[in-house]
């Protein structure tokens, strides 16, 4: 599992230097995991396994393109549950993911 939450060299290196637009984008995927944690959770109490799976998947690739590289092992494990009908381990990385959301915010806040 990755260590560090975010890779932001890498990702301001591939966005052409362009740090305002890249902490635009960083909000924005902040915004995505706000609005899609509740739906996630649902998923897991009624053990919707497709709905984890494309929820997951969504998330999975907005934080990978940004290179949100922990984010996304958590949103790939969680797809991962989906695709298998087995929620073992589901809360905690739900709970990782939203540890993960609270550092990307903390981290947005201070840049």
């Amino acid at each position: 599992m990755a260590d560090k939450l975010l890779d932001y060299n890498d990702a301001l290196e591939r966005l052409g230097g362009d740090e305002e637009f890249l902490n635009e984008l960083l909000e924005e995927l902040l915004g995505q995991v706000d609005e899609n944690l509740s739906q996630i959770e649902q998923a897991l109490k009624s053990q919707d396994y497709e709905n984890l799976k494309s929820l997951a998947h969504s998330l999975k690739g907005a934080s990978a393109n940004l290179n949100v590289t922990r984010m996304a092992t958590h949103f790939m494990e969680l797809e991962k549950r989906g695709s298998e009908h087995n929620i073992a381990g589901a809360d905690d990385l739900l709970q990782r993911v939203k540890t993960d959301r609270d550092e990307l915010a903390a981290f947005l806040q201070r840049n």
